[in-house]
């Protein structure tokens, strides 16, 4: 099984459930959206990565490390199953960040510890009907522009029946003054008294990839 792959590299994982923990990340090529707001927009186009082998991921992956992430782009657009029961044979606890947009299979369900799925909202420039109905996310993480996005989040959840609790906000990572966004973004969530978890993307505070 061969994977285009962008890039390959070890740092902290910066959002979610799992944020603080170092983390390989394997970045694959290609995406189903083009967000305005997209922080990794050269992982757009499946062709601008490198064809790469199981056996030339692993090469290049720390396997001291136990935590690894796969995301992209969007890499439920390739066959992960495979490189997912591979760093399970290395006992790794195995992240998908994934749009949502595709659901995945059901061994993979059994492979992967941990779903981040990343909705898109309108500031996406996306309006897309999504089908969460068996509920397979571990988690949801909404980027927030403004505050009337936090009522769309609102809107969203109580459409599929999302659990609140499985609900993550986080401030747009491209803002100008991110810390400044952040603070914004937690005030509006006590002053509207949404019952949604505030976490930031870590690497844009600690300056760390």
């Amino acid at each position: 099984m061969r994977y285009w792959i962008i890039e390959i590299f070890t740092s902290i994982q910066g959002e979610g459930d799992v944020i603080g923990y170092p983390s390989n990340f394997i970045r694959l090529a290609g995406c189903n959206l083009r967000c305005v707001w997209c922080d990794t927009k050269y992982s757009w186009i499946r062709h601008d990565g490198k064809e790469m082998s199981i056996e030339d991921i692993l090469q290049n992956i720390n396997l001291n490390i136990k935590y690894t992430t796969i995301t992209g782009g969007e890499p439920l657009l390739q066959n992960i199953e495979p490189l997912a029961k591979t760093l399970k044979e290395y006992e790794h606890f195995i992240i998908v960040e994934t749009n949502g947009t595709i659901k995945p299979s059901e061994e993979l369900k059994k492979l992967v510890d941990v779903f981040s799925v990343s909705p898109k909202l309108s500031n996406s420039g996306f309006k897309i009907n999504y089908n969460f109905e068996d509920d397979w996310a571990s988690y949801y993480k909404f980027v927030i522009d403004k505050v009337e996005d936090l009522l769309e989040v609102k809107s969203f959840i109580e459409k599929h029946n999302i659990d609140p609790k499985k609900v993550i906000v986080q401030p747009n990572g491209l803002s100008k003054d991110y810390i400044e966004s952040l603070r914004e973004l937690a005030d509006a969530i006590m002053r509207m008294n949404l019952p949604f978890r505030v976490l930031p993307q870590l690497h844009r505070i600690i300056s760390y990839r």
